[in-house]
């Protein structure tokens, strides 16, 4: 199992987000600084964008993995981001394309629609988001209270609020065991979106 979807956007209201990318990125992949597996835009033209898939098609030199790294990527126009679309359809196995945007709504809804979304918000503390719910406790809450999590929307609920406070807990402290917990977390609420039996859903992220 990768750490992460193959395709993320990650939204800010600054751009702090593009570093914190990066950051995460090069943490759980062990990746170094001058690295030729990095693809990062720095031209916005159609022209560069075509050149993306290319790229992915390449052999990597010294990694498993190859990665795009677009900031701002809302500043790509409506025929690149067609363009864009292609790409993340299909990049291949192993690699990643990372998106920053301080402005996600001017990105197409289907190039949203391909990429698990996280949302820095710099003016709350972390503090502030729902607490973390370990695989354990949530199965004590089970254990103690057979009927808590039996609706199909409060076990998406629990899931969505736990996704989002592993996002933060990642974004504060990028490792490889947090970024598998939020990756059984997604798993379990594409289950229930794909109508496999919520508590089936439920078992499968306490049992990863």
């Amino acid at each position: 199992m990768t750490p992460f979807p193959s395709s993320l956007i990650i939204s800010s209201s600054s751009q702090s987000s593009r570093q914190k990318a990066l950051e995460i990125f090069f943490k759980l992949n062990h990746l170094p600084d001058n690295n030729p597996d990095l693809f990062e835009l720095t031209n916005y033209s159609i022209e560069t964008v075509r050149q993306l898939k290319k790229f992915l098609s390449q052999k990597a030199y010294n990694h498993s993995s190859k990665i795009i790294f677009i900031p701002e990527a809302h500043q790509l126009n409506l025929e690149s981001q067609n363009t864009l679309l292609k790409t993340l359809e299909d990049p291949g196995e192993n690699n990643y394309i990372i998106l920053t945007s301080t402005r996600p709504a001017r990105l197409l809804p289907t190039i949203i629609s391909r990429c698990h979304q996280i949302k820095v918000t710099e003016t709350q503390p972390v503090k502030s988001v729902t607490p973390i719910k370990t695989s354990g406790q949530v199965k004590k809450d089970l254990n103690l209270a057979p009927t808590l999590y039996t609706d199909k929307n409060e076990i998406k609920n629990l899931l969505l609020e736990q996704i989002t406070a592993w996002q933060a807990e990642l974004i504060k402290q990028p490792s490889t065991q947090n970024a598998k917990k939020l990756s059984s977390l997604i798993h379990s609420l594409e289950l229930i979106e794909a109508n496999v039996d919520p508590k089936s859903a439920l078992d499968w992220f306490l049992l990863s």
